[in-house]
């Protein structure tokens, strides 16, 4: 069957409006969001993971897991963020792969925690760290 234009056109802004809908979460953070692309670890119950940082602000993080166990809603978790820095937050949502944490205490200074570009040798020694703390009870 042809499509006409206007079929098409209404076609094309459903699939748009179902595209930002997945791609925006629930968004509640009054605070500003910066832009992650690094690894936490993230402990909760009697698991430990190494999770990515999508998005981090100085109330809230957005963390993409890949598979396996995910903390619930309203359950409390504790990420090691790259710097060494651990932070107690509360799951406020999951949605597909992703997990919103609001953090109980705000976390100062996001700017400095996300940037690594001065660190050379270090930022495989924090790297390192981050997997270790992972592993531990």
């Amino acid at each position: 069957m042809k499509q006409t234009k206007v079929r098409k056109l209404f076609r094309n802004l459903a699939a748009a409006d179902a595209i930002a809908e997945d791609v925006t979460p629930d968004d509640r953070r009054v605070t500003a969001r910066h832009e992650a692309r690094q690894h936490v670890a993230l402990r909760f119950r009697k698991s430990h993971l190494i999770c990515d940082l999508t998005d981090l602000s100085e109330s809230g993080a957005r963390i993409s897991v890949l598979d396996g166990v995910v903390p619930d809603v309203d359950e409390t978790v504790s990420l090691t963020l790259f710097d060494g820095t651990v932070v107690v937050g509360r799951v406020s949502w999951l949605k597909d792969k992703h997990i919103g944490v609001e953090f109980v205490t705000p976390v100062t200074n996001v700017d400095e925690r996300l940037d690594f570009e001065n660190l050379g040798r270090a930022y495989y020694q924090k790297a390192v760290r981050l997997q270790k703390s992972a592993r531990r009870l």
